[in-house]
């Protein structure tokens, strides 16, 4: 046998020494017997009170519920598909408002207009020269002016 399934029998078989004589008398005998004889007696854990708080191996977890009463289990597992439930709601708020849907959107319509603000204010501006006929009619446009005007 895997020396992982020993301590776990070891581990429960700790914990049913804790637990009190009625409880202990519900058990059958011979689940008993075979957790002392296949327990890896070696194996020290520091089991204590209240046990939620230890660490227990995923096998130990596994035994305990078998020998658990059926009312005890569905009452542990509506417990913990509530714990679950509660646990993906949070996890859902946290992202809808890291990822909201809503402002996607209005992030990307903000960034087109900020991108179209920011090149139009770094557009090139084109300056209009004069074609030269432009300039020389302006060059003698201006001499008429000024002799008319003596």
């Amino acid at each position: 046998m895997k020396p992982e399934f020993r301590e776990a029998f070891e581990e429960v078989f700790e914990i049913l020494n804790l637990i009190p004589k009625e409880l202990f008398n519900k058990i059958p005998s011979s689940f008993y017997k075979m957790l002392e004889n296949e327990r890896e007696k070696s194996y020290h854990p520091n089991i204590r009170e209240p046990i939620e708080k230890c660490k227990l191996k995923k096998e130990t977890i596994l035994l305990l519920g078998l020998i658990c009463p059926v009312e005890e289990r569905k009452k542990l597992q509506e417990k913990d598909s509530k714990e679950l439930k509660a646990i993906k709601i949070e996890l859902e708020n946290e992202l809808r408002k890291k990822y909201n849907p809503d402002n996607i959107f209005k992030k990307e319509e903000n960034r087109a207009i900020e991108e179209s603000q920011t090149i139009k204010e770094t557009a090139i501006t084109t300056i209009q020269s004069e074609k030269w006929y432009q300039k020389i009619f302006n060059i003698i446009k201006k001499l008429f002016i000024k002799k008319s005007l003596q």
